[in-house]
C-alpha cells in the first residue's frame, strides 16, 4: 500500500432498517487541486472553534445534550463546528429499533484517545478533559480565538460517479513553529433514526453533524513535507472519497478540515462547507 495513495478506511457502519448489513468498504484518495480559490480577506478570518460532542443513541442523557449544544449553536453561530460522534456501548447497535449502526472506526478511536467516561461528552477543540454538560458553555466562551491560519474548502461532488472531491487552501496568518496535520471529516445532518429518551423512544428523532468518516485517516497527515507551516504561506491539500455503497445523502452531508498540532492534536483552526 506505501507505493499508492490508495487509503482504504474499513468502516464499521452498516446499512440498515430491520436489520443489520455490512461492513463494506470506503474509499479514499490523495488528489491534485486543480480549482481557483478566491481572495482571502486577511481581516475577515476568525478563529473557530471544533466541538467534539461524544453520544449514542440508545443514551438517555445524550438528547439534553443536543439541546444545549444546538443553543450554543445558535449563540456563537459559524464560529462553532460541531461533530457529533456515536461511539462506545451507548452506540452498539441493537436488535429491532436500535439496529442501526452509527460508529465509525475514526470516532471509536477518538473516544478511546481522549478518554471519553460516558456519554455525553464534549472536547473542545482538543485541547480539554472529556466536560461534561454543565461545562460546555464555559470551555466556548474561553476557547483560545488566535488567529493562526485561514481554511478554505471547495467541494466538487460528481453525482453520477457518487464521487466527493475535496480541495483545500491553507493560508498561515501567524508564525506556527510546530508541525501541522490537517485532518478531513464527512458529517451529515437530518438523518432520521430512533432515539432513546428517559421515558419514551423518539422514532423519528433527527441527529445531526453526525461523523461519517475520517476521510484521511483519524488525525490526517502533512500537508506539505515535515509539517512545518511558514508565515503567509499558502498550501494547496485534495482528497476524493467514494459515497457508493454508504447510505450518506450528499445533500445533508458536510466536510470538516481541522487544521491540528501534530504533537498535542490540539485544533488551530477549523473550517467546514457543505458537499453541495
Amino acid at each position: 500500500m506505501k507505493k499508492t495513495l490508495l487509503l482504504i478506511v474499513i468502516a464499521l457502519a452498516f446499512v440498515a432498517c430491520n436489520k443489520i448489513e455490512g461492513p463494506y468498504v470506503i474509499q479514499s484518495q490523495k488528489e491534485d487541486v486543480d480549482v481557483d480559490f478566491p481572495e482571502l480577506d486577511y481581516d475577515a478570518v476568525y478563529r473557530k472553534i471544533l466541538f467534539d460532542e461524544y453520544t449514542g443513541h440508545t443514551c438517555i442523557g445524550c438528547p439534553e445534550g443536543h439541546v444545549i449544544l444546538e443553543q450554543l449553536q445558535a449563540q456563537f453561530g459559524d464560529t462553532l463546528v460541531a461533530v457529533g460522534i456515536h461511539a462506545n456501548w451507548f452506540a452498539e447497535p441493537e436488535s429491532g429499533l436500535f439496529s442501526y449502526d452509527f460508529r465509525t472506526p475514526t470516532g471509536e478511536q477518538l473516544y478511546l484517545d481522549y478518554h471519553i467516561a460516558n456519554n455525553p461528552q464534549a472536547i473542545v477543540n482538543r485541547s480539554t478533559v472529556p466536560l461534561d454538560k454543565p461545562e460546555w458553555a464555559t470551555n466556548v466562551r474561553t476557547a483560545d480565538r488566535t488567529k493562526y491560519a485561514a481554511i478554505q474548502i471547495i467541494n466538487q461532488y460528481d453525482a453520477a460517479a457518487q464521487k466527493l472531491k475535496i480541495n483545500t487552501k491553507t493560508t498561515m496568518l501567524e508564525d506556527y513553529d510546530r508541525p501541522t496535520q490537517l485532518s478531513l471529516l464527512l458529517v451529515e445532518d437530518n438523518i432520521i433514526k430512533p432515539q432513546k429518551f428517559n421515558d419514551h423512544v423518539d422514532t423519528f428523532y433527527v441527529h445531526n453533524h453526525v461523523l461519517r468518516a475520517g476521510i484521511n485517516g483519524n488525525y490526517g497527515e502533512y500537508i506539505i513535507s515535515g509539517g512545518l507551516l511558514e508565515k503567509y504561506g499558502e498550501y494547496l491539500y485534495g482528497y476524493s472519497l467514494d459515497f457508493n455503497g454508504t447510505d450518506w445523502n450528499p445533500d445533508n452531508c458536510s466536510v470538516i478540515a481541522i487544521l491540528l498540532d501534530e504533537q498535542n492534536k490540539k485544533v488551530i483552526q477549523v473550517e467546514k462547507a457543505a458537499v453541495r
